[in-house]
């Protein structure tokens, strides 16, 4: 059964279990997913109301893409859970003679490759949510906007949870120019996020944060 077709208590209660998935990579998802959620709601809340018709068009277009990006976090809430359990598999492989070490080894590390594109790519849809946070929390309905700042928060904690799933992952590669790639690409965009987070949550605080 997927993830994300259980109830909230399931999932938490699975989440709580011993069984290793799911785990953080994705808990980190399923925030980001709630993240976009906020931004769609306040983009909606926006477009909705009459004073703030000269941004409607726009905040719509905000909506659908903060819809498009909670649809991909879902779905890389159970990719992140499949691709954890293909690396334990692969630790379970037989390893009595050299060619079952060989073998287990390649599968390992081709394991390990791919349980590093679900995380990236949640910290990739992260870095979106907060582009446009940022963006509404200048045009968006002023009644919803402490929900724009819950949005942000929602995203640095995606972007920050898949990033130790990247990281841990990449530092099992033998190839190091490949993961030495991965973590530079992760460290720039969670610069990203944390700025915009900075930026976003400044502009929610009386005084501007002073």
């Amino acid at each position: 059964m997927s993830l994300t077709a259980l109830s909230m208590e399931a999932f938490s209660r699975k989440l709580a279990s011993a069984d290793p998935t799911p785990g953080g990579g994705s808990v980190a998802a399923a925030v980001g997913s709630f993240g976009a959620g906020l931004v769609r709601m306040v983009a909606l809340l926006t477009a909705n109301s009459p004073k703030y018709a000269a941004v409607a068009q726009r905040s719509m277009e905000v909506a659908q893409s903060a819809q498009t990006l909670s649809d991909e976090l879902l779905k890389l809430v159970d990719e992140d859970a499949a691709a954890f359990d293909r690396v334990s598999a692969a630790y379970r492989m037989p390893k009595s003679s050299d060619s079952e070490k060989s073998a287990r080894s390649a599968r390992i590390q081709s394991a390990l490759a791919e349980a590093i594109d679900p995380p990236l790519r949640v910290i990739a849809a992260a870095l979106q949510i907060s582009e446009l946070a940022a963006e509404l929390v200048d045009v968006g309905n002023h009644n919803a906007l402490s929900d724009v700042g819950c949005a942000a928060l929602c995203a640095q904690a995606a972007a920050h949870g898949a990033a130790l799933n990247v990281e841990i992952n990449a530092g099992a590669l033998k190839d190091r120019a490949l993961a030495r790639r991965h973590t530079e690409r992760v460290h720039a965009q969670l610069a990203q996020v944390s700025l915009l987070g900075e930026v976003i949550l400044g502009k929610l605080t009386p005084n501007g944060g002073h």
